[in-house]
């Protein structure tokens, strides 16, 4: 027993010392992050690289704040002046890298072979001065008693975009950083005047880094004049159209473009639809046209199957005339309303016609338009199995299975419904997504990233995680390099059981 109580006390010896080598390798010390200090800047204090300081600390790629302890790697010998240098993603023999372990695959790229080699990844997060400066601006209205029905509904807006901000800079702690905010009145005094001016966006420490707002489109149009807006990040929380973007650097437009949803939908279509007959439902209005012509380019550029017919059917809001014509008892009829304004008159057409119809076989395709027609029959998109395309920001509702997203969401809801002091509606979700989406390229790529991404350039997206919120984004610049940036996000929905159901893939 005395033998085996010796052998015992000697493994778990043994056992803690590896324990305390496999934390901390030989030169390796530890940081305990004080206040202001960014991984940047200890990687620096310590003469380190930041790629290997993220090598040994994987979570702090995400964010440190103030009381997390990192381990701090041993700094690497300096070369000499006759070592050999190599493209960090260009193959190399082995023969040529001496430390290199034998029983590695020749060809290995030197920054897979070299973990300690610095690495292409976004710029770490750091503020220049350490501080961001943020100006708002929203329709308040302060000390206005009475408005119009107009501005009424405007500082509603306002009041639940300024939840959703504060929100974002509750949740966007992690960043590291000080960020200094100003809200400011964006309303008109009794003289027609806007209550905030030029000078409010001199900060006492430098120009403004990020403005959000206004609403509306005249004081959109007053602030871009002002000194420095033109060299912030400017996001735009209403729809006040996509050619805001045109020679306006910058500028970030959050709401999808139909040109992306419908051909998001086209692909969907010919993908699940090889050999059949589809048939587009063209209503020739001006408020259709450009989802009906974003559709055809779509269906155009689609991988469709050289057995796949596509047909297009002129219908009318009135009536729908030749498609009566068109339908077919003996197959499956597939149809495609591409969104607009005029499909509301036209859906209850429709409807009629496929109740008429009750023997058809239907496949309905629709955007996100028609999720908010409350006449149309339940039963009977369920039965069409209608699909639409998303990009306004609705969450699915195949979302609340996934326990740990929805536990996130439904607390930040909570915590928003907080600080707005009651429901918020949907531009509250829109402003802390977008400011928070804004802050963490900022922080990755610097305060022109979205010059430099409508430019080509091949920034990385600084976060995949989207928990907890409703809108996602996609930046494009569809002007080119002198543009600013519209969001092409968009997604596949299907009713199922009376819920909206996401598709991925090939779903």
């Amino acid at each position: 027993m005395g033998v085996i109580r010796v052998c015992l006390r000697g493994a778990f010896c043994l056992l803690g010392l590896w324990s305390a080598l496999a934390w901390a390798q030989p030169g390796e010390r530890t940081h305990t992050v004080e206040r202001k200090e960014t991984a940047y800047s200890i990687a620096q204090h310590y003469g380190i690289d930041l790629n290997r300081l993220f090598e040994l600390n994987r979570w702090a790629e995400g964010g440190i704040r103030k009381g997390d302890v990192l381990r701090i790697p041993s700094a690497l010998p300096a070369a000499s002046p006759d070592a050999l240098t190599v493209d960090p993603v260009v193959p190399v023999e082995l023969d040529s890298l001496p430390v290199m372990k034998a029983e590695e695959p020749a060809g290995m790229p030197l920054d897979t072979a070299f973990p300690e080699m610095p690495r292409r990844r976004p710029v770490p997060p750091h503020w220049p001065g350490d501080t961001v400066r943020v100006a708002v601006l929203l329709p308040f209205s302060a000390g206005q008693d009475s408005l119009g029905r107009q501005a009424e509904r405007l500082r509603d807006i306002a009041l639940d975009c300024a939840s959703g901000i504060r929100l974002a800079l509750d949740t966007g702690r992690w960043l590291g950083t000080h960020v200094e905010v100003r809200f400011l009145d964006s309303g008109l005094d009794t003289a027609g005047v806007m209550l905030s001016a030029a000078e409010d966006l001199a900060f006492d420490g430098g120009p403004v880094d990020i403005v959000v707002g206004p609403l509306r489109r005249p004081a959109w149009q007053t602030v871009r004049t002002w000194p420095g807006v033109s060299e912030a990040v400017h996001l735009v929380l209403t729809d006040l159209g996509a050619p805001l973007v045109v020679d306006a650097p910058g500028v970030l437009y959050p709401f999808s473009q139909e040109g992306s949803t419908m051909a998001l939908l086209a692909e969907h279509v010919a993908r699940h639809h090889a050999g059949e007959r589809v048939m587009m439902l063209a209503t020739g209005d001006i408020r259709n046209l450009e989802a009906e012509d974003a559709f055809r380019e779509g269906w155009a550029q689609a991988n469709v199957d050289s057995l796949t017919t596509f047909v297009e059917v002129e219908v009318t809001s009135r009536g729908l005339g030749s498609l009566r014509d068109s339908l077919s008892d003996v197959r499956r009829n597939v149809l495609v309303a591409p969104g607009g304004k005029a499909s509301r008159s036209f859906a209850g057409v429709l409807q009629t016609e496929i109740q008429l119809g009750d023997t058809m076989d239907f496949r309905l395709y629709a955007d996100g338009s028609w999720r908010g027609f409350e006449f149309l029959d339940p039963g009977l998109l369920d039965r069409v199995a209608m699909t639409v395309v998303d990009g306004t920001g609705s969450r699915a509702d195949s979302l609340s299975h996934q326990e740990a997203e929805d536990s996130l969401h439904v607390e930040r809801a909570r915590r928003l419904s907080v600080l707005r002091g009651g429901p918020v509606g949907r531009y509250g979700w829109l402003a802390h997504d977008l400011f928070r989406n804004a802050l963490l390229w900022t922080a990755g790529h610097g305060q022109d990233w979205p010059q430099r991404l409508a430019a080509g350039a091949p920034l990385m997206a600084p976060t995949r995680d989207e928990a907890g919120g409703l809108y996602r984004f996609d930046w494009t610049a569809p002007q080119g390099p002198g543009s600013g940036l519209v969001n092409g996000a968009s997604r596949l929905l299907r009713l199922e059981g009376l819920k909206w159901i996401e598709l991925h893939g090939h779903d």
